[in-house]
């Protein structure tokens, strides 16, 4: 499994860190955080995507998240709060998608 970290996923630069790869994004308007999970094996990728559903209910009660379904598991994105300081924010995500990644990683290996 993987996880892409991007601002938008289109203008994400390719630097690899592990099996992290990520990309510091510039102030924006209306726009949103991104964490791409993605996995290669068919029966995983379902699991990926029924984790997703699962995930959106929990975080959706702050109705700042959404989530897009892709090929190989889901995007997860959360919309930026230009009310807070940018760079604080951009830090949170990336720490709150690596704990998911950690997390999901962990599942999938006991599996």
């Amino acid at each position: 499994m993987e996880i892409l970290i991007s601002m938008k996923a289109d203008d994400m630069r390719r630097t690899k860190f592990r099996n992290l790869q990520m990309d510091m994004p510039a102030t924006q308007t209306n726009g949103h955080f991104i964490a791409e999970l993605r996995e290669a094996e068919t029966d995983k990728v379902e699991l990926l995507k029924r984790y997703g559903e699962i995930l959106l209910k929990k975080l959706n009660t702050k109705r700042n998240y959404a989530i897009e379904y892709t090929e190989h598991g889901f995007k997860l994105k959360k919309q930026v709060d230009y009310e807070r300081d940018y760079m604080e924010e951009w830090d949170e995500w990336v720490e709150f998608s690596r704990e998911l990644y950690e997390q999901l990683e962990e599942f999938f290996q006991e599996e």
